[in-house]
């Protein structure tokens, strides 16, 4: 499977994410990048609203980052004028979330068109669809390896084995070598502090999808160690 990845992005999230990929080792599969700038879609014939720029290339996984609630009506144009055979799209803002997703979601899935929204992105790990599953396995629910001395209770080396897609999990893990954990609660406050401090997902009482993210990477954090 060939694998090639169109990323539609508009935003601060979007471009983290799309520019962490393309120059992460992901760069050969994508096929395309575009901003989708689109704030409002007519109901009766949204393809009149595709941009004309807009590089209508073959694709095998459409990846949808951070763009406008209204925009969502011309992704099922989108996925048909490309082949795309799987979406995923992530949420990581609610006031993002696409007007008629579930619409949407049936209508993909009509078509044969697998369709995911993880909440959020970094949460994936491992999916049913063989393209999704391919894109979790080097970027999605991070994974670490750690080499610590258990002597200074020092970490040691830090090897990231599944990045976040945001690449806030390689960020920090360049900041962990040499740091103590001999407390660990003041450790992992540390950590979620450098996560908190990297993070662009929504942070609401309704939705705390930054706290979520944050703990996802002090959890995994947290597993390294015990596999030592």
């Amino acid at each position: 499977m060939n694998n090639r990845t169109y990323i539609l992005y508009h935003g601060s999230f979007g471009e983290l994410v799309m520019e962490h990929l393309a120059t992460s080792g992901f760069a050969d599969r994508i096929v395309g990048l575009y901003d989708l700038k689109v704030a409002s879609v007519s109901l009766d014939e949204p393809e009149k609203d595709l941009p004309e720029d807009l590089p209508l290339l073959e694709c095998d996984l459409l990846l949808v980052l951070g763009i406008l609630p209204k925009a969502g009506d011309l992704v099922p144009i989108i996925v048909e004028r490309t082949g795309a055979k799987a979406v995923l799209w992530p949420i990581e803002d609610p006031n993002l979330i696409p007007e008629g997703k579930y619409s949407i979601e049936n209508e993909l899935k009509e078509k044969g068109i697998h369709v995911e929204f993880p909440e959020p992105l970094c949460i994936l790990e491992r999916s049913d669809n063989e393209l999704i599953n391919s894109f979790a396995e080097a970027f999605g629910k991070p994974k670490f390896e750690l080499r610590v001395n258990d002597k200074s209770k020092v970490i040691e080396t830090v090897t990231v084995i599944r990045d976040t897609p945001c690449g806030s999990a390689s960020k920090i893990a360049a900041k962990l070598t040499g740091m103590s954990y001999k407390d660990m609660n003041s450790f992992e406050d540390q950590v979620k502090q450098m996560h908190d401090n990297e993070c662009v997902a929504y942070m609401g009482p309704d939705r705390p999808i930054m706290q979520q993210a944050g703990e996802l990477l002090a959890e995994a954090i947290k597993a390294a160690f015990d596999r030592q």
